[in-house]
Order: C-alpha cells, then structure tokens, then sequence
C-alpha cells in the first residue's frame, strides 16, 4: 500500500513563545493595589506591609492612571523581562519622545513625538489621524500633565517603581513563579494538540488575528505570559511585528469550566428563587427545619399538592432543599443554606473572571 504523508502547517505555531516577565507582573501589581476587587487577600497583606509614604505615592502617581495600566506598554519592548531593576532604568533613561510614543499605544512615530515636542494640541491633532485613535486610553486620563514635563514625571514614576521593587516586590517574584508554570503548562498543553490558531483563540476568545501596525510590519513573533496578579482575563499589545500576550494564570481549562459550572449553578438558584411560591415553600421549610413534607406545605400555603410538587422539584434541581426520608416513610425538606449564602460569590466568580 502506498505511503501517503500529509503535512499541515498552522501558520502561527512557528511564531508562538512562551515567557514569564516579573517586570509585566509588578506593574499589574501595583494596579492590583489600587482596585479593590483584584487579589483581595494579597492586596491587603501587601498593603499592611508597605509604607504610609509609598502607598500615599502609588494613589498620587498610578491612580489618575487607570490605577497604573496606563504605563504597562513601557514594557513591551524591555530587552530583559526578568530584570526589574534593569527594566526601572531602561524606562528612566528614555527620551522623552520615547516615552510619549509607547504612553501614546506606539500610533505616532517617535520622530513625529520629537517633532511637537510638549504640545498637547497638537499630539490630539496627530492622534486624530489614526485608524486606532477612538480606543486610546490617553484620551481618558490626564496627560497634559506629563507633557508639562516628561522627564519630572519619567523620574517620579521610575522613582515609585523602584520604592516598590525595594521594599517589596523584589520577594514576590519566587513566590509567583508557581502560578506562572501553571498557566504556562496549561497553555503548552493546548500548542501542542492543536495548534498556535486553536492557542490564540483559545486565550484571547478571537478567530481572526489582530492587525499589523504599521501596515507594512508583518506579525513575526508572538509571545504568551502568564499573569497572577491581574483582574483581567486577557492583554492584547500589537505592533511593530509582535503581539504581546498577557494571560490570568490561574484561567486554565479546568478553572474555565469551574467558571461555567458556578455561572450554570447561579443561574439555576437565580431561576428557582425568581417565583414568590417557591420563596414561600422555603420560608415553611426554613422555619420548620426538617419537618415539613409536601402536604403540609400545601395546607400551610393553600396550594394545590401538584404544584407543590412541581415547585419542590425545582427547588430541589436547584440544590436549594435536601430531600429527606422520616421512618422510611414521609419525605421532608431541609434548606440548604450554602446555596444562597453561596451565590454572591458564585455570580462574582463568573462576572470577574
């Protein structure tokens, strides 16, 4: 029998790699910090243990910001993403041309930055000519006050990012290395079967690939890393020949179908609580703990035993009653609680992640 061989080449498997980057992870830290619902338990240990003086630093610097995320493009193009002091000077010792055009998203040519120089106006003017200008975060944060003097503000953000290096962060890198493997496994995992289209889908939930920016700078290199400390399931930076990749490292396959599983769960008690008999068949049955049966539900409520019935199954499906057997007899309900004191966090599992 003739051997035939078939070779597919997914076109994006060649381009993909995979990094950890402690530098991406410290400034997703300091976001973290300032936005209450990201990493409670970490943020308020790391909080306690900061000083008054740098957390009074981190709300004046970050916090107009976007809570830091304005600046995490700083880092797109750092040479080494495991050296965080490294990454601290390359940022200080940027041109302040530099410095705008990676604040800016990288849409406007540094010569182009250079050419203006301070001029907020005319950097509006510059920015209305690109395709990319509705979604540029610089419109929504107070950036008239960096140009008034790039190098103060290039100073006081590095001057911040070392204060956090020094007295904090620079622990924090071993401990994280962990969930960064995890993520990294699960995402190997999915290169391997099926390929780098199946890969960026996968992770970004998008079948068509980002655009090239420029035009004529074709995508050559796209890089995945994993990312503990973030309240955001995905980070897309494009441009210039990559697409730079940041993931939830604790969003695996598993943990997305304990996602859905708490969203399909929700949904089921929000649906058998969403009926005022039922809420009044668990009132009986939470006053009556265990002695409550389908008939005396019905005297007690005036409801036909049939819809009792109806009503009860539901409730049961929805794991919100346990069904119990008296002297092998008469059944009776018990609430169960943990469904409703449950729920708030199984919907804000879903909505934050």
């Amino acid at each position: 029998m003739p051997l035939e061989v078939i070779e597919f080449t997914d076109p994006l498997t060649s381009l993909i790699r995979f990094e950890t980057s402690p530098v991406f992870e410290m400034l997703l830290s300091l976001r973290a910090l300032l936005t209450p619902d990201v990493r409670t338990e970490w943020s308020a240990q790391t909080r306690a243990a900061l000083s008054p003086r740098l957390l009074q630093e981190l709300e004046a610097v970050c916090g107009p910001y976007w809570n830091g995320f304005f600046f995490l493009e700083l880092a797109v193009d750092c040479p080494d993403h495991q050296d965080v002091p490294g990454f601290i000077r390359y940022v200080r010792t940027m041109t302040p041309d530099r410095f705008v055009f990676y604040l800016v998203g990288r849409m406007i040519p540094p010569e182009a930055i250079a050419a203006i120089g301070d001029d907020a106006d005319a950097l509006d003017a510059l920015l209305e000519t690109t395709q990319f200008e509705p979604g540029c975060m610089y419109r929504e944060v107070p950036m008239r006050n960096i140009l008034a003097d790039v190098p103060a503000f290039q100073r006081r953000l590095t001057d911040l990012w070392q204060g956090f290096w020094d007295e904090f962060f620079h622990t924090q890198p071993p401990l994280l290395r962990p969930h960064w493997e995890h993520g990294l496994d699960d995402k190997r995992a999915v290169l391997d079967r099926q390929g780098g289209t199946a890969l960026y889908e996968y992770v970004t939930g998008r079948s068509e690939q980002v655009p090239t920016l420029p035009p004529d700078y074709p995508v050559r290199d796209i890089v995945f890393i994993p990312i503990y400390l973030t309240g955001t399931p995905v980070l897309v930076f494009y441009g210039y020949g990559n697409v730079t990749i940041l993931f939830d490292s604790e969003r695996t396959g598993p943990r997305a179908a304990q996602i859905e599983e708490s969203k399909a769960r929700a949904l089921s008690v929000l649906k058998a609580l969403g009926d005022g008999s039922r809420l009044d068949i668990l009132r009986q049955i939470a006053g009556h703990e265990g002695r409550m049966n389908g008939k005396r539900i019905a005297e007690k409520l005036n409801l036909s035993a049939s819809a009792v019935s109806r009503h009860l199954t539901q409730l049961k499906e929805a794991g919100l009653i346990l069904e119990e057997t008296q002297d092998n007899r008469a059944i009776t309900y018990r609430l169960q609680r943990e469904a409703i004191t449950g729920l708030p966090d199984r919907v804000l599992d879903y909505l934050l992640h």
